[in-house]
């Protein structure tokens, strides 16, 4: 049977690419305490020499509330990533008018605002030459946010982008960056902010020098994904080694394949418990 990667990991070594969202995980941070568990690995690839520090791709929130109860060790699962998929996520923007949005943003310093077609705004982001781009009706109009500066800066003002609108209205993850679509799972979806889509080489750049991009931007899919591990957080919280946490963690992996527990399902997967 092919198992993922997963080994114990000191947290001081998980180097996060995107800032952690408090709505998140403060709810995490009680589960986790009341349950005793951890039921899904953060995802994590090695950089730098070796494997001494490790790039947080996904799970920043279940470290963020695991930094707050004093744990020491995570589990993790490790990836290779040069085998792993990055695409982005895009912005639904509801209970909030585009009037209010717009207003919200003109307020940014070095932030610039100005009107194309959606056709120009693609092109624009792909280049890099925006740092995003609004959808906010059913024409071929899209409004595009333009920044100039160091990567250090315009990551910052992308960080002020969503702070905006994260205050004031709701935010949807999507794939689509078109708002007609995007109303098909969202009716009362008033615009949608559409991102770059990043390579692995910007993400861990961006990592090293502590910039961090916003939550909710990034998305890794990974050939094979450990979910529902629900490992004991007693371990993980304990004054064991990291040595013994992690034989501890080899004889209950081999434990739980030898009783049965573990199944892999090589179709795509739909969860509704999240």
């Amino acid at each position: 049977m092919q198992l993922p990667d997963l080994r114990i990991q000191p947290i001081e070594l998980l180097i996060p690419h995107e800032r952690t969202d408090p709505r998140r995980v403060n709810p995490l941070l009680a589960r986790i305490r009341d349950e005793a568990v951890l039921r899904n690995p953060p995802i994590v690839a090695p950089f730098g020499n070796g494997d001494k520090q490790f790039i947080v791709l996904d799970g920043a929130n279940r470290i963020a509330a695991m930094r707050l109860l004093g744990v020491p060790h995570v589990l993790v699962q490790v990836v290779d990533y040069s085998q792993v998929q990055l695409f982005v996520w895009h912005h639904a923007i509801t209970q909030c008018s585009v009037e209010e949005l717009l207003a919200q943003i003109r307020r940014i310093p070095g932030l610039r605002l100005c009107e194309g077609d959606l056709t120009h705004a693609r092109a624009l982001l792909a280049r890099r030459e925006a740092l995003a781009f609004i959808s906010c009706d059913h024409t071929h109009r899209a409004d595009i946010l333009c920044s100039d500066g160091s990567m250090r800066e315009r990551t910052e003002r992308l960080n002020q982008l969503v702070d905006v609108y994260e205050g004031c209205a709701r935010v949807q993850r999507t794939t689509s960056d078109s708002l007609s679509e995007v109303r098909r799972s969202f009716p009362d979806a008033s615009a949608v902010v559409v991102f770059p889509r990043y390579e692995p080489a910007e993400i861990i750049e961006l990592a090293r020098t502590g910039v961090m991009l916003p939550a909710g931007i990034t998305r890794h899919v990974l050939p094979l994904r450990a979910l529902r591990v629900n490992y004991p957080m007693a371990i993980l919280r304990s004054d064991m080694s990291l040595a013994q946490k992690q034989g501890h963690l080899s004889e209950w992996i081999h434990e739980c394949v030898m009783n049965r527990r573990v199944r892999t399902y090589v179709e795509p997967t739909v969860l509704f418990d999240e």
